[in-house]
């Protein structure tokens, strides 16, 4: 199977003609929405390959996803975490009891506020993270195997343009709230 994108450069068929130049469609098909539907649930069900963990390090998806993210904000509060994340506090706290007691992430007081903890992944963290993105996108190397560097990059550009744009809208409508 070869995956070929492709750039609309006219009007859909769901518009009709316009008697100037052609405006972007700002539908979406249903087959656009499924497919990333599709694509998203399937990237969750890749979860955390076992076999890429060192002996003994046993972390979920959840876990995962808060390496993630620690690792893009460190050193981070717990509650500042939990909002990234958009989960509650005390799901977050659960999450992170137990990737503190396995020795991926460490708690140091907040310089600025002695009341505090900062958070961040230690070197153990860090080499489980990096050890399980790897393996991820090994994954999707096999995956995507016949696809060609130029396909590859189209994808990787579409999906950046989107998530900001998703970001951009999302932001737009909680101001107007």
């Amino acid at each position: 199977m070869t995956a070929t994108l492709t750039k609309a450069t006219g009007p859909s068929s769901t518009e009709p003609p316009s008697g100037g130049a052609a405006q972007p469609s700002r539908r979406v098909s249903a087959d656009l929405e499924r497919s990333l539907t599709e694509a998203a649930r399937a990237m969750l069900r890749l979860g955390v390959p076992q076999s890429a963990l060192p002996e003994g390090v046993s972390i979920d998806r959840a876990g995962y996803w808060l390496l993630v993210r620690a690792s893009e904000r460190a050193p981070v509060r717990l509650s500042d975490l939990a909002e990234c994340v958009e989960l509650d506090l005390s799901t977050v706290s659960r999450q992170m009891r137990d990737l503190l007691a396995s020795g991926l992430m460490v708690k140091v007081p907040d310089p600025h506020d002695g009341r505090a903890s900062l958070l961040s992944l230690s070197d153990r963290g860090r080499a489980v993270l990096e050890a399980v993105s790897e393996a991820r996108r090994d994954l999707l190397a096999e995956a995507m195997d016949d696809w060609t560097d130029e396909e590859r990059g189209a994808l990787a550009g579409g999906l950046s343009r989107l998530s900001a744009g998703l970001q951009h809208t999302r932001d737009a409508r909680e101001e107007t709230r």
